[in-house]
Order: structure tokens, then sequence, then C-alpha cells
């Protein structure tokens, strides 16, 4: 994370399940990141890899150089062995273990789910603990104008 100007520059990998394709972007086309004050916030994921590019190296590049992982959990992510055995140990190793984890979809939170090293995490829900596909209408916008908000707060305190 670098800055310049007072203004705080971090970098998100969004992880996620492909199958989540359609909830992802209904969540990222509403998160207003243009509209944070004092920090500048740039995201990738793998729907940005270039044709013909090697993914699976261009990934592990982006895991080793991200400031924060953006994780979109569902069943299907904890199910993912790309997510569990590549991106996870790297977002959550020592020194590192910058994750900003939201519920996309509905997860069993009472231990029937393993959440792969996540448990000990807070995990970011709506109001009344709901994930963003069990949203509509306003509770839908409120959801991602809140997620943005504690992104926002959360990059301004590891930078203080």
């Amino acid at each position: 994370m670098g800055g310049m100007g007072g203004v705080v520059e971090a970098s998100l990998f969004v992880s996620w399940a492909h199958d989540d394709r359609a909830a992802k972007e209904a969540l990222l086309s509403r998160l207003a990141f243009g509209a944070l004050s004092g920090v500048r916030l740039t995201r990738w994921e793998d729907s940005d890899l270039l044709l013909g590019a090697d993914w699976n190296e261009e990934i592990l590049t982006r895991l080793a150089t991200c400031d924060y992982g953006l994780l979109l959990v569902s069943p299907k992510f904890l199910a993912s062995d790309y997510v569990r055995e590549v991106e996870l140990p790297r977002l959550l190793e020592p020194g590192r273990g910058r994750v900003l984890p939201v519920l996309l979809k509905q997860v069993p939170l009472d231990g029937s789910f393993d959440l792969r090293g996540l448990a000990a995490r807070q995990i970011f829900t709506g109001a009344g603990g709901r994930a963003f596909t069990q949203t509509a209408g306003p509770s839908r916008e409120r959801f991602a104008v809140d997620l943005t908000r504690e992104i926002h707060r959360r990059v301004l305190a590891d930078a203080a």
C-alpha cells in the first residue's frame, strides 16, 4: 500500500467461484470505490486476464502483490479446489492475512461447513447476517454501500 498527497492506495484481488459469476457481477457493479475519500482502490480478478496469458502465473503474481484479498464467500467458493489450495493459503499466510471476506451467498456458519481458515475472521454480512444474494432492492444497495464503507475503514486503519 502506498499513497501520494494523503491518498492511500490499495489493490484488491477478487477471489470468487466461477459458478457465482452473476452474483459477483451484481455485487462488484455496486461497489462505488471511486467515490471514497482519501483512498484509491484498484481491483483485479481473473476475468481481467488477457487472451493467451499464462493464467496461473498471472494469478500467482497478483496474489503475491495485492494488498488485500476480497473473498466472495459462497458454498461453491468453499468447495473450489483452486480457492482452497492456491488462493486462500497465499492470502491467509502469516504476515499477510489481509482478507476482506464477504458473504456472497448463504453459508451455514454453524460449523457444518469447513470455512477454510475463515471461521476466525469477521465475515461481512448484510443486516440480520444476510448474504448478498439474500438481499433485494434498497437492502441490496445498502449492503454494497456498507461493504464499501467497511473496506474504506479497514484500509485507512491499516495505513495509520
